[in-house]
């Protein structure tokens, strides 16, 4: 089992990249001045500090039920309009209406009933407010994750392995089309999605390998379920499809996030 401890280990994991993408998911809500803004599922805290430096005149409270993480969140950031709770995406601890925007980053399709989810993200936003989440496409556009799960199975080659790839990669809401349907679904208005690009630079291989043995998450920790030569093989064939097979050196993979954005509908 992954224990969700190591904030630190999880920053250069992926939130590194949560950093590219979520002042691009700030831009695109497009959220008011002076609002009362909730980050469900806060994490490392990357998507607040992009909500506090783009909305000058905002507050925001972050939730995030990992204890670790919500006390590294408190050490980092110490803006008076900005705070940190413990809290459930699945059971929001705030009384109805209380938000006027409630937003998500990379938190939607790590849970095991994104539509109780959104469902709780509407009860504690209140009428007219917005409503927005972005989430990878795994589908299309994360080759960081996808080039090593198919490196896993070309090398462990078992019913396992490509079950594992699967719970990895494969989301509920996959894609656009499916994501409108889940918010208009939800009784939201003015659904709008958007594609966002960002170029995940590594400065070396091990940059790129080295998080893949961090523990922090069910695709970093994987690696540690393996036989020794196994995960020697994974990253020789890893090093050549990124690297190449010459002296190590910087590369860049391009990642595609999915955003969606909606709103409460005004009594």
């Amino acid at each position: 089992m992954v224990e969700f401890s190591n904030p630190a280990a999880y920053e250069r994991w992926m939130g590194r990249w949560s950093a590219l993408l979520a002042p691009a998911f700030v831009s695109f809500a497009d959220l008011p001045g002076g609002a009362h803004l909730l980050d469900l599922g806060a994490g490392t805290g990357v998507l607040s500090a992009a909500l506090l430096k783009a909305t000058t005149d905002s507050t925001v409270v972050g939730i995030e039920p990992a204890t670790d993480y919500v006390a590294y969140c408190r050490s980092r950031f110490s803006d008076d309009r900005l705070c940190f709770e413990v809290g459930d995406a699945l059971d929001i601890p705030f009384e109805e209406d209380r938000f006027d925007a409630t937003l998500s980053l990379l938190i939607l399709q790590e849970l095991p009933d994104a539509r109780r989810a959104l469902c709780e993200m509407r009860r504690v936003t209140r009428p007219g407010g917005l409503i927005a989440a972005s989430q990878w496409d795994f589908a299309h556009g994360m080759p960081m994750l996808t080039l090593f799960w198919d490196t896993v199975v070309e090398v462990v080659n078992n019913q396992a392995s490509r079950q594992a790839a699967a719970d990895c990669l494969i989301v509920d809401y996959p894609d656009d089309v499916a994501l409108q349907n889940l918010w208009r679904a939800a009784g939201l208005t003015e659904v709008e999605t958007t594609r966002h690009v960002v170029d995940m630079a590594f400065a070396s291989f091990e940059d790129y390998w080295t998080p893949f043995l961090s523990n922090v998450t069910p695709t970093s920790s994987y690696a540690s379920r393996l036989e020794p030569h196994q995960v020697a093989e994974i990253e020789k064939r890893l090093r050549g499809k990124t690297a190449g097979n010459g002296p190590d050196r910087p590369f860049t993979l391009q990642a595609h996030a999915l955003s969606v954005r909606g709103r409460v509908p005004a009594v």
